[in-house]
């Protein structure tokens, strides 16, 4: 039976350049799973053209060599954290809106109570 796939850990630490050149041609043209443990971005650049990355007991799989890998996942948090800002904003719009019309005229309380349902949902959602 043939190898499905295989796994290298700090596969070029003890490799002079030659032997680290040879091995990352080698890998390049291996056609089956490879999972590289390696601390050389150079290496990791030259041989992956997909990351998975585990967190949390999570895996996330993202295309591209290593520095793609690194972009993206920057992207992907500054938009998290922009969208965390942006919720914490509409909180504190509808918790201030809640304070202010949730005992006043019916119309206005019912939209507090709207508000405060919507409120109630991001919060269970996790969004926040």
């Amino acid at each position: 039976t043939r190898m499905r796939w295989t796994v290298f850990s700090s596969s070029s630490n003890h490799l002079d350049l030659d032997a680290c050149v040879w091995l990352e041609e080698e890998l390049k043209t291996f056609k089956r799973i490879l999972v590289l443990i390696s601390h050389s971005q150079d290496f990791l650049n030259g041989v992956c053209s997909n990351i998975i990355h585990l967190h949390n007991r999570k895996l996330k799989y993202y295309t591209g060599n290593y520095d793609q890998y690194v972009k993206t996942r920057v992207e992907l948090e500054e938009n998290q954290m922009k969208r965390f800002h942006w919720e914490q904003d509409q909180i504190a719009h509808m918790k201030n809106y809640i304070a202010r019309f949730g005992h006043g005229s019916a119309k206005l309380a019912r939209q507090a109570q709207s508000k405060e349902k919507t409120l109630q949902k991001m919060m269970a959602s996790g969004l926040t």
